[in-house]
C-alpha cells in the first residue's frame, strides 16, 4: 500500500524537491516572489500528504469524518498552489486579497461534505461521488492559471521572446490534467501546478539574468544576444545617452544619477512594444533595437522618449539609423551612434562647456 502510494506521486515528489533545492539558495530572487514560489510547493506538499491520508482513511468507513476533512484541504490547497503562482505576477500595490476569493470560495463549498453531499459524499459502500458543486475545486485553480496566462502574455518583460508561450502551454497543460481529474480521478493536476511552477520560476530567473538591475532595461550581454538572435528581423537601431550625469553625481551625488537612469529607463519601456527591444547598454547609453523599418515611427518614438525625460528634468542625445540591404547591426548601431554623439557635441557646445565638445565628436570610420 505504502509503495503504491509512493509511485502514484513519484513524478510529484521528485519535482517539489528539485524545485525546493532550486529555491533554496535564491532567497533574495525577487524575495516576495520567492515566498510564493515557496508557498506553491508547500501547497504541492500538503496535497501529497492529503492524498496519502485520504487513501488510508478510503479504507475504514469509521474515518469518514478524517476523510472529508483531508478531502477539503487538498481541494482547497491546489486552489492556493495555483493561487500562489499567480500572486507572482501581479503588482505589489494591488489588493492581492481579492484574489483568495475564489479559493476561499474552494473552502466554503468543499466544507459542505461535512453536512450534505451537493459537493461530494460517500455511497453506502463508503465510496466517493462528485456532487454538482464538486468541481468547483478544478475550476478554480484553472481559472487562476487562465489569469496568470493572460497577465504573463499581455505584461511579459520581452514582448518578443519565444519563453512568453510557457505559460499558455502550461495552462493547456492544467487545464487537462484537470479535466483528467475531474472525470476519472487522479493527482494529474498535482503534477502540472508544480511542474508549471518550476517553468515559471525558470522563466523569471532567467529573464532577470538578462536584466538591468537598476533600471529593468535589458542589459548589455543580452544585448550581444539578441543581435544574434534577431539578426534576420532587426531593421534600425537607435541610440540614447543622458547628459549632464557626470554633473549631476558630482553636484547631487550618485543617488540623484541612479533616479535619473530609472526615470529615464521607465520613459524607454513604456514607449517600447512588440516590435522593439530596450537595452542600457552602459552608464548612460541606451539603445533601442527596432523589428521594422518604418522611419517615421522610429523617429516619432524616440522624439517621444526625449520629449518624456525633458519633462522629467533630464536631457537626451538620440540618434538613430535605418538598417540597408548590406548592413550588418553593428554598421546600424555604427551609425546611430555617430548621429547621438554629434548631437551631443552639439548640446554642450550649446552650454558653452567646449573642453567636452571634442570627447563626444562622433569616432571616425
Amino acid at each position: 500500500m505504502v509503495f503504491e502510494i509512493l509511485y502514484r506521486h513519484w513524478v510529484t515528489i521528485f519535482t517539489v524537491l528539485i524545485f525546493a533545492i532550486k529555491l533554496w539558495p535564491r532567497k533574495r530572487f525577487r524575495n516576495t516572489e520567492t515566498r510564493y514560489f515557496w508557498l506553491t510547493t508547500l501547497s504541492i506538499l500538503i496535497l501529497v500528504a492529503e492524498d496519502i491520508i485520504e487513501v488510508l482513511c478510503s479504507e475504514d468507513p469509521s474515518l469518514r469524518t478524517g476523510r472529508i476533512f483531508v478531502s477539503v484541504i487538498g481541494y482547497t490547497m491546489r486552489s492556493v498552489a495555483a493561487l500562489s503562482l499567480l500572486l507572482v505576477v501581479i503588482p505589489h500595490k494591488k489588493n492581492k486579497f481579492i484574489y483568495w476569493i475564489p479559493a476561499l470560495a474552494t473552502l466554503a463549498t468543499s466544507s459542505t461534505a461535512f453536512f450534505s453531499d451537493i459537493a461530494f459524499g460517500y455511497d453506502k459502500n463508503y465510496d466517493f461521488y462528485r456532487g454538482p458543486l464538486g468541481y468547483v475545486a478544478f475550476i478554480v485553480p484553472i481559472l487562476y492559471v487562465i489569469i496568470l496566462w493572460v497577465i504573463v502574455f499581455k505584461n511579459f518583460y520581452e514582448r518578443n521572446s519565444i519563453e512568453r508561450f510557457i505559460m499558455p502551454i502550461c495552462a493547456v497543460f492544467c487545464l487537462s490534467a484537470s479535466f483528467l481529474d475531474a472525470m476519472y480521478g487522479g493527482v494529474r493536476l498535482n503534477e502540472a501546478i508544480i511542474i508549471s511552477g518550476v517553468f515559471f520560476y525558470l522563466v523569471l530567473y532567467s529573464n532577470d539574468i538578462r536584466r538591468d538591475t537598476l533600471t529593468s532595461l535589458l542589459n548589455r550581454q543580452a544585448f550581444y544576444d539578441d543581435c544574434n538572435l534577431y539578426n534576420k528581423s532587426i531593421e534600425a537601431a537607435a541610440s540614447l545617452d543622458m547628459n549632464g550625469l557626470k554633473d549631476l553625481n558630482d553636484s547631487l551625488g550618485h543617488e540623484a544619477g541612479d533616479k535619473a537612469l530609472k526615470e529615464i529607463g521607465e520613459c524607454m519601456f513604456k514607449a517600447s512594444n512588440e516590435k522593439t527591444l530596450v537595452y542600457r547598454v552602459g552608464g548612460d547609453e541606451f539603445i533601442i533595437l527596432f523589428m521594422h523599418s518604418d522611419e517615421k515611427v522610429i523617429k516619432d518614438a524616440v522624439k517621444k522618449i526625449a520629449s518624456d525625460v525633458a519633462e522629467a528634468g533630464y536631457s537626451l542625445s538620440t540618434g538613430y539609423a535605418l538598417r540597408g540591404p548590406k548592413d550588418t547591426i553593428e554598421d546600424v548601431v555604427r551609425e546611430s551612434d555617430k548621429l547621438m554623439y554629434q548631437e551631443k557635441a552639439d548640446y554642450y557646445r550649446s552650454k558653452g562647456m567646449e573642453q567636452r565638445v571634442s570627447h563626444y565628436q562622433a569616432p571616425e570610420e
